[in-house]
């Protein structure tokens, strides 16, 4: 798409629910979400009103549970087969009790807990997998349908390979894999599928994707026919430890991970440990990779979630060996050359200063007994300047993680050792810019509280201002064309609508960028405010874009619940901002009592009413809140502990995180009207306009 013309499409005002797979219980499927348990939550979203069901990623993650850590960008998630619904569980049942008791005592094991336990269910399904397989396996060979199944999946043969190869290598990453495996092109990985030494193991992984694409596709029909849209979400990034990064190493620049700059809430940045894309190579290709992952996703889905949006525009890219995101940058960039820092007035030692470290001795004080046993320690890492009590890091010191492979041969201390090099690298960090290529510099995120920095005079610094203000308006440039040009080959590319998680993003060609490609917006309601302005007050709804999606919570936020609970002072403006109190009258001899708050008392059914209520009257075109939130009109739907309900903790790893679970099945909710009329009231509320 050139030029200034807009895609359009027409979307209708529409209310929705977003749920992990996962988290879905059902009668059919008690221990964990199945495809074929949208079957009856889109009976219950017709029933309630509600015209869209969101789904985080439904792609195999291997043993991590996030659905964010995909192994492949189109393999379906096995956990998620319905074992019953798959060719032959019946009449291996009837075949072997065994099997049958097995499959029995799964469901007995897990269905009343309170989460999902993701390792022990994700084992103990592909132990009942393996059980089937090597039943059905043998009518695979003449069976039409599965070989055409493979014909029309040509990512499949290099997924199947992979796994197989994670299998044998007992999950381990493929960079800790022997050379042979660990490179392989694509003409080796078409050998190994090929051959019959490994054809059975491979046909199981191609198998199981078979059975969910068939399970998926029947699930995705039945929500069409319900009238209800499926929303899919596509993380823009791979996990390094990935099929695609594998097999597709040129489409990945693997020696940069993606995070996200330092901020309030993260003051070192976030480095996710994902490669960063080669989008030189992606265009050269004509987006071929990316083409294929909406067409694969456009089999199920009608619109979906671009999570990351601004990683199309830029990415925040640390350099391998980084154990924080500080010294990240972003991509593409425009830099300051060494001759405009020099034409600043700089001479090459004031631009050694600004950017490289300057580690003063005094740094080892508290570590040391004397001035020459700092200096015996710091030979290790640096170069002294002259007899000064500077020093610079030696050119084999590169990233962080070359100051934690030194050896200090002097201690034998081993805690103090890695003290001196916890403080090492936060000084390797001390420096206002950055020379991301020969003679080209960037300027660091925080540059303003480096030791540099803070050094200059105001002239000094009012000069380099100029030079940064420069870079940022070329940098806006680059992004939006990046972007553009991704967009011109994807967005067309499908008939599915496009959603951005744009969130917390400052970009100003963002917003103007994604209207002209149709791409809806996310506002999340309590962080819907105007940041800048006193008292930080709530925008009001009328106020939201046409092209928003509205929602209450997300999953890496805390629930509706938690919120009210949790952040008193935010629920207390919501309200007070939706639903101004009246004055106060003064009676004789008594002063003027306000009327009491919702937000002073315990959260509570009419209180996540009242918030659902007043978010439904949003002018965004699409009102799309958690499940959890939903169910929080009627309390009999509520977990005994509110932590529960929260789907990640963002910056945390643990075994809770992504195991949400309803505590009810949805057979419940399709019986339960007085939950559905209630839904269906607050859906109206937003749907009741016209189409936009």
């Amino acid at each position: 798409m050139k030029g200034d013309k807009k895609i359009q499409r027409k979307i209708s005002r529409l209310s929705g629910i977003a749920v992990p797979l996962g988290a879905l219980r059902t009668e059919q499927s008690p221990v964990i979400g199945e495809f074929c348990s949208l079957v009856p939550l889109a009976q219950f979203a017709k029933k309630a009103g509600l015209g869209i069901i969101q789904l985080l990623p439904v792609l195999d993650t291997g043993t991590q549970s996030s659905p964010y850590s995909s192994l492949s960008a189109f393999a379906l998630h096995p956990m998620h087969i319905s074992i019953p619904l798959m060719d032959g569980f019946g009449e291996l049942c009837r075949r072997d009790k065994g099997f049958d008791a097995l499959y029995k005592n799964f469901n007995a094991k897990y269905k009343d807990a309170p989460r999902f336990n993701y390792t022990a269910i994700n084992s103990d399904k592909q132990f009942l997998f393996d059980i089937l397989y090597r039943f059905v396996s043998i009518k695979l060979d003449d069976n039409k349908d599965f070989a055409t199944f493979i014909k029309k999946n040509p990512w499949l043969p290099a997924y199947c390979v992979y796994k197989n190869l994670k299998n044998a290598y007992i999950q381990s990453t493929w960079k800790g894999w022997g050379a042979k495996d660990r490179k392989m092109t694509k003409e080796e990985i078409a050998r190994r599928w090929k051959s019959d030494e490994y054809r059975h193991e491979h046909l199981f992984y191609a198998w199981q994707q078979w059975e969910a694409h068939k399970q998926f596709s029947q699930a995705a029909d039945a929500v069409r026919k319900a009238g209800i849209i499926l929303k899919g979400d596509l993380p823009i990034l791979m996990n390094e430890d990935s099929c695609d990064a594998w097999s597709e190493p040129a489409l990945f620049n693997h020696t940069l991970r993606a995070g996200s700059p330092p901020d309030g809430s993260n003051p070192t940045g976030q480095n996710w440990g994902f490669p960063t894309y080669n989008w030189k190579a992606h265009a050269a290709d004509h987006f071929a990779w990316w083409k294929l992952r909406l067409k694969t996703a456009s089999q199920f889905y009608d619109a979906y979630r671009l999570d990351h949006i601004l990683g199309f525009f830029r990415i925040w890219a640390v350099p391998e060996g980084e154990d924080t995101a500080e010294l990240g940058y972003t991509v593409p960039f425009a830099t300051v050359s060494r001759k405009d820092i020099l034409l600043a007035g700089f001479d090459a030692d004031r631009l050694r200063w600004l950017s490289q470290p300057h580690v003063p001795t005094h740094i080892l004080q508290p570590f040391v007994q004397s001035n020459d046993e700092a200096h015996a320690i710091l030979r290790a890492f640096c170069t002294q300047i002259g007899n000064e009590e500077l020093w610079l890091f030696k050119d084999s010191i590169a990233t962080a993680a070359d100051i934690f492979r030194t050896d200090i041969h002097l201690l034998t201390d081993t805690a103090k050792a890695n003290k001196i090099k916890q403080e090492l690298s936060r000084w390797f960090k001390n420096r206002t810019l950055l020379e991301v290529k020969k003679d080209a510099f960037v300027p660091l995120w925080l540059y303003q509280g480096t030791q540099a920095w803070q050094s200059l005079n105001d002239d000094e610094k009012n000069r380099l201002n100029v030079l940064f203000a420069k870079v940022n308006a070329k940098n806006e440039k680059l992004w939006q064309a990046q972007a553009e040009q991704i967009f011109d080959a994807l967005i067309p590319y499908t008939k599915m609508i496009p959603c951005g998680e744009d969130l917390g993003v400052g970009l100003a060609c963002l917003a103007p960028t994604m209207e002209k490609y149709g791409i809806l917006h996310l506002n999340v309601v309590r962080w819907t405010r105007d940041w800048g302005a006193e008292g930080q007050p709530y925008i009001p709804f009328e106020n939201y874009a046409t092209l928003d999606v509205t929602t209450t919570s997300v999953h890496d936020s805390s629930t509706l619940r938690q919120w009210w609970h949790e952040e008193r002072e935010s629920a207390r403006a919501f309200e007070k901002a939706f639903s101004p109190q009246p004055k106060a009258k003064k009676s004789a001899g008594n002063a003027a009592k306000e009327k009491p708050l919702l937000s002073d008392g315990d959260f509570s059914p009419k209180a996540a009413a009242f918030v659902l209520e007043k978010s439904a009257q949003t002018a965004g075109a699409w009102f799309i809140n958690p499940l959890q939130d939903w169910l929080y009109v009627e309390k009999k739907y509520w977990h005994k502990e509110e932590k529960n309900e929260r789907v990640n903790i963002p910056g945390t790893v643990s075994a809770f995180n992504w195991t949400y679970r309803m505590n009810t099945t949805l057979e419940v909710l399709l019986a339960d009207t007085k939950i559905i009329e209630k839904i269906r009231e607050i859906a109206h509320l937003h749907d009741k306009e016209k189409s936009l």
